[in-house]
């Protein structure tokens, strides 16, 4: 039996969002406020130090810059290291420096840490402020994905029957609360959950402004893509592959008669002025700040550098912190750190981008044959792990790209499309623990509900005929 049409009695993709965030709120807050992490400062390992420095700098009125001999900034990981005998912050005290404008760091993060610095004195009610602000972007972020994936299983629904698109938030619902590595994250000082927001904000702004075809609503989706690479700059990495795709589904959604609508190429193009005219006034500062053109800064030609190396092909393509670390210490150990200027540091830094670019071309030369493997193992290592509830999360998202194929190929080409060009950029430089992978975890999750809702739809219409 057929089930009846009641569309006003179907939750919209509202109604799931909020239902989704009083779902997730509680879950990962309370998941952050009771770890041993809540009140103290970033943790040692990792680029959270970083992101606390810059951020310590800007509520300092230094702008984005760091000051590692700060007595003031450093007093933090001395407290947090004499009272707990199991944290080692050696090599976070052991750099020294003066008041120097950074260009590492992507700029949204530290201007948020900046922000609570203003409003909760530097210290543990900070750090926990912090911690719980990353949790509040983990819900919302989640959150977005389930209106999203709802949104676009009501789009797909001829029938007029609510159970399949309820079968898909609910899976998702259940997805996020089994997840509790995406947990983790809260307690970092990392830009994974905000990158998780802004990235999800960015794909249902860009899914319903193709829809629209305005230019106020492709302006929306270049300004969103500007944020995200302000959070993360990886994402710069995006932008060709990114250009291709917005096209494409342009393409699949533009109807020639229908007038209202921007063709692909302007809708685009104006997504694109948009980004580079946001991204213009952080790339010039860049340049002046170094005194030569690196609009990016000097950080992708270091990091780069610890994708292409041995080590990282012993480590199946996992990036690698030691060519950095031996490059710095020989072009430190030529500089008095003490007595060093913010003119020296900033000298170091263009030397040291120099001299890793000039290092990873010389290894990609002398190891072409490899190449292929290392980008396979990057990959592989990237979608790790392959077993448990894992394998079940990437079986079901694979069901759910079979059920999507048959069923509506435009909504596999939004949901495949940041999968597959995130996988394509984590190829072409490292893999980082899965960390990229992160911010495109709605697409993945939506997939695999879809797979839930597919079977579920499957078994059902089985059991009826028999």
């Amino acid at each position: 039996m057929q089930e009846p049409n009641h569309p006003k009695r179907s939750a919209n993709a509202l109604q799931w969002f909020v239902v989704a965030i009083l779902c997730f709120l509680p879950l990962h807050v309370t998941a952050v406020v009771l770890d041993e992490w809540f009140f103290l400062p970033p943790k040692p390992i990792g680029d959270g130090p970083d992101y606390e420095a810059i951020g310590y700098g800007l509520s300092q009125g230094h702008g984005w810059s760091t000051s590692f001999s700060n007595s003031q900034w450093r007093k933090a990981y001395e407290r947090a290291q004499a009272s707990n005998l199991w944290l080692d912050y050696s090599v976070q005290l052991a750099r020294r420096g003066p008041v120097v404008a950074d260009t590492n760091r992507p700029p949204l993060f530290p201007l948020v840490i900046g922000a609570v610095y203003q409003i909760a004195p530097r210290g543990p009610v900070a750090f926990g402020i912090l911690r719980i602000f990353l949790a509040c972007c983990l819900s919302l972020g989640c959150a977005i994905a389930v209106a999203w994936g709802v949104s676009i299983a009501k789009g797909m629904n001829r029938d007029g029957s609510t159970m399949f698109s309820t079968t898909v938030g609910l899976s998702l619902i259940a997805i996020v609360y089994s997840e509790r590595n995406l947990r983790n994250y809260t307690t970092d000082f990392l830009t994974e959950p905000l990158a998780l927001l802004l990235t999800h904000a960015f794909l249902l702004v860009a899914w319903l402004g193709v829809k629209k075809g305005s230019w106020r609503w492709a302006a929306a989706v270049g300004a969103l893509f500007a944020c995200m690479t302000f959070c993360r700059g990886v994402f710069v990495l995006w932008l060709p592959l990114l250009i291709a795709w917005l096209w494409y589904t342009n393409m699949l959604a533009n109807k020639p008669a229908d007038a209202q609508r921007l063709s692909p190429f302007r809708w685009v193009s104006i997504c694109l002025l948009v980004f580079v005219t946001v991204c213009s006034v952080w790339w010039i500062r860049n340049c002046y700040v170094l005194g030569s053109f690196h609009p990016l800064g000097t950080k992708g030609a270091t990091t780069l550098m610890g994708g292409y190396c041995v080590e990282a092909l012993q480590a199946g393509g996992e990036w690698q912190f030691a060519p950095e670390r031996e490059l710095r210490s020989r072009l430190e150990g030529k500089l008095n750190l003490d007595a060093a200027s913010a003119a020296d540091l900033r000298e170091l830094e263009l030397e040291m981008g120099k001299q890793a670019s000039a290092q990873t071309n010389a290894w990609i030369t002398s190891n072409i044959g490899q190449l292929p493997q290392l980008v396979l193992r990057r990959v592989v290592t990237e979608w790790n792990p392959y077993h448990g509830k894992a394998l079940i999360l990437k079986l079901m998202a694979l069901l759910g790209m079979i059920w999507l194929w048959r069923h509506d190929r435009s909504a596999l080409v939004w949901l495949f499309g940041p999968l597959a060009i995130n996988t394509i950029v984590v190829a072409l430089t490292y893999s980082v623990g899965g960390r990229f992978l992160v911010p495109t975890y709605g697409p993945l999750y939506i997939l695999a509900a879809f797979g839930v809702a597919g079977l579920f739809r499957f078994v059902q219409s089985h059991s009826r005929q028999e």
